[in-house]
């Protein structure tokens, strides 16, 4: 299916998740080292950033459709990891609360 390990293994934390919680839309925050510039590579830093992946089981998917899903929004994810996670959560403006997470509850 040309999936990593690390999708894999998101792919089947978000069916538990999603068992457990009864809900079908999961969101599982991920931390990327966000060093794609090559002239950040040799700076001494933290440059972290947080991403939000959503997986989507609403209509009970295949594992191969479930694959490919998670394999989409990681790769999409990581095509935009320059993004701030401030600067996300500013343009989607959810429900805020100092006991959670903005976007997801769950890294």
């Amino acid at each position: 299916h040309g999936s990593t390990l690390f999708m894999t293994l998101l792919a089947g934390w978000s069916i538990l998740l999603a068992r457990l919680s009864g809900q079908s839309d999961i969101v599982i925050g991920t931390p990327v080292a966000n060093r794609q510039r090559s002239e950040i590579e040799a700076l001494i830093g933290f440059f972290v950033n947080t991403l939000a992946l959503r997986v989507q089981l609403a209509d009970d998917p295949s594992v191969a459709a479930l694959l490919a899903q998670v394999k989409d929004s990681t790769l999409g994810a990581y095509a935009h990891q320059d993004v701030p996670f401030e600067q996300v959560v500013e343009a989607l403006q959810p429900p805020r609360s100092m006991s959670h997470s903005p976007l997801f509850q769950v890294m």
